[in-house]
């Protein structure tokens, strides 16, 4: 085994554990867009064993996203957000057994345009939220008992 990939899974447990929600959501966008983009590398390799393992890896993503969503608190935004997951998810079923590519580009695009709006959400909320000022003053605590 790799010495290094121990302390490369380390890391990115770490990552994983130390990063906000908004990241995070981020990070599993990404990862759903790597493995629909390399089922469709191994497709035009003629890798069908492979075209499967990446598209059950980008669905179990889809199906994180689905349920660690709540559209109950999320209103329309939740609701629709629940309904476009499913149909994500269905499309790579369809993708995964059709072995066709246009359903897994239609996919792909969405869970792209969902990570720039998320992206693009994320961003709004880093810009409003304070910064710990690292050069302001600190003021000693003193306690008496």
């Amino acid at each position: 085994m790799n010495p290094y990939a121990k302390s490369g899974k380390a890391y990115k447990a770490a990552a994983v554990t130390t990063e906000d929600q908004g990241a995070l959501i981020l990070m599993l966008y990404d990862g759903a867009i790597r493995f629909c983009k390399t089922a469709q590398l191994k497709h035009k390799k003629g890798d069908i064993e492979g075209v499967h393992n990446n598209l059950v890896k980008a669905k179990d993503i889809v199906s994180e996203l689905l349920s660690s969503l709540d559209p109950e608190k999320g209103g329309d935004i939740g609701q629709n957000l629940n309904n476009l997951y499913i149909y994500i998810f269905n499309k790579l079923i369809d993708a995964n057994v059709q072995k066709d590519m246009a359903i897994l580009a239609e996919a792909e695009d969405l869970l792209i345009e969902m990570r720039e709006g998320w992206r693009g959400i994320t961003k709004k909320v880093t810009s409003i939220t304070p910064k710990f000022n690292q050069s302001a003053a600190v003021k000693p605590v003193s306690f008496k008992g």
